[in-house]
C-alpha cells in the first residue's frame, strides 16, 4: 500500500507514538483522521502548523457511536489510544479495561458492522507476556500479565485476533517492545524522566534497584515497522508481530547511558531508591526474528544513538516541560 491519497484514521494520534506515526502519514500525502478527546492534556501540540491537514474527530473509543463515525470510508485504521501507564491501572483498573480493553471491542463491532471495513493495525505491547517463560520472548511465548494495564492490552490482543479469526476482519497486531524518543510525556517511564532530569542537571531517580531488564526501540523504527505490517497486508494479515531490538539493557545501564550522552560538567550518578516494584517484570527483551523474516524489517538506530536523538530533541523543545506537568496532573487525579 502506498500512503498518498489514502485515508487513514488513528486513535491515540495525540500521544507519544500515536503522534509521530501521523505525522510519518502526513509526510507521505496520506489522508488523516484523529480520534481526539476534547479534554486531551496533549491536544494538537504534536501537529502545530498542520492543523489544516488533519480532520479531528472528537470522540472516545469507550463510545460506540463514536467508532462507527471513525471507521466509515477509511482505507486502513490504526488504534494506539490506551492507558498506558502501569501505575495509574494499579488505582484505575476500571477505567485501563474500560479504555484499553471495551474500547478496542468498540472500535472491532463497528468494524464488523462496516459495509467496508479498513484494514486495523493494533498496537499491542510486550507487556502481554507478563513475566515471560524465556527470553528472548518471541511470538510463541505463552501471554499472561502482572498489572491490570498488562491485563487490558491482553484482552484487546486477543479481540483484535479473534474478531480476525470469527468475522474475516482483516487486521495485524504489532507488540512493542519499550519504545523511545522524543515528545513522551510520561515521566513514569524510564528515558523521558532521565533526560529531563540530566537536562537540568539533576540525578536521574532509579525506583527499584535497577536491574530489570528491557529492550529499548526508537520511535522512528517502531513507526517503519508499523506502517511496513500495514502496508504488506497480503502478507501481514492475521499474524502478530513482535517489533524490539533483542538487546537486554539493565535501568541502571540506561541511566549511565543518558548521563554520558548528555555530558555534563557537573558530575551525577544515578540514585537507586532500591524500593519494592511490585508488579515489574524482571526481564524482558523481545526477539524481532519473525518480522524481520516476513517483511524485512530491522532497526535502524542503535541505543546509543537513539538517547542521543531523543536528549537533542528534549534540548530544543523546552516548552514540552508544560505538557509533561499537564499528562502528569491528568492521570494523577
Amino acid at each position: 500500500m502506498e500512503w498518498k491519497g489514502k485515508n487513514i484514521a488513528l486513535t491515540g494520534a495525540t500521544g507519544f507514538i500515536g503522534a509521530w506515526l501521523a505525522n510519518s502519514l502526513l509526510d507521505e500525502g496520506a489522508n488523516i483522521t484523529l480520534l481526539m478527546r476534547k479534554n486531551s492534556p496533549r491536544g494538537l501540540i504534536r501537529f502545530k502548523g498542520r492543523e489544516n491537514s488533519i480532520k479531528v474527530l472528537y470522540g472516545d473509543v469507550r463510545d460506540p457511536d463514536a467508532m462507527k463515525g471513525l471507521v466509515n470510508g477509511q482505507d486502513a485504521l490504526f488504534h494506539l489510544a490506551a492507558i498506558t501507564q502501569v501505575l495509574y491501572s494499579k488505582t484505575h483498573p476500571v477505567d485501563t479495561f474500560n479504555i484499553d480493553a471495551n474500547g478496542t471491542l468498540n472500535i472491532l463491532e463497528a468494524l464488523r458492522k462496516s459495509a467496508r471495513p479498513p484494514f486495523l493495525l493494533f498496537v499491542s505491547t510486550d507487556k502481554v507476556y507478563g513475566e515471560p517463560k524465556y527470553v528472548p520472548i518471541d511470538e510463541d511465548c505463552p501471554v499472561s500479565s502482572k498489572s491490570p494495564y498488562d491485563a487490558a492490552k491482553l484482552a484487546a490482543d486477543r479481540l483484535v485476533n479473534s474478531y480476525n479469526i470469527s468475522y474475516g476482519l482483516k487486521s495485524s497486531i504489532v507488540r512493542m517492545s519499550n519504545i523511545i524518543g522524543g515528545g513522551d510525556a510520561n515521566i513514569l517511564r524510564a528515558v523521558p524522566d532521565f533526560i529531563l532530569n540530566v537536562l537540568s542537571n539533576k540525578a536521574p531517580v532509579i525506583r527499584g534497584n535497577g536491574k530489570h531488564i528491557r529492550d529499548y526501540l526508537y520511535v522512528k523504527d517502531a513507526v517503519a515497522g508499523i506502517k511496513l505490517v500495514a502496508e504488506k497486508q497480503n502478507k501481514s494479515n492475521g499474524e502478530v508481530f513482535n517489533l524490539g531490538t533483542g538487546k537486554p539493557t539493565s535501568v541502571i545501564q540506561l541511566a549511565n547511558m543518558v548521563i554520558a550522552i548528555a555530558d555534563r560538567p557537573k558530575k551525577i550518578k544515578p540514585i537507586l531508591l532500591k524500593g519494592d516494584t511490585l508488579g515489574e517484570i524482571d526481564k524482558q527483551y523481545i526477539s524481532s526474528g519473525k518480522i524481520r523474516r516476513v517483511l524485512g524489517w530491522k532497526p535502524a538506530y542503535t541505543l546509543k544513538e537513539a538517547l542521543k536523538e531523543t536528549l537533542e530533541w528534549y534540548d530544543a523543545n523546552p516548552e514540552w516541560i508544560s505538557v509533561v506537568e499537564r499528562v502528569n496532573k491528568y492521570y494523577s487525579v
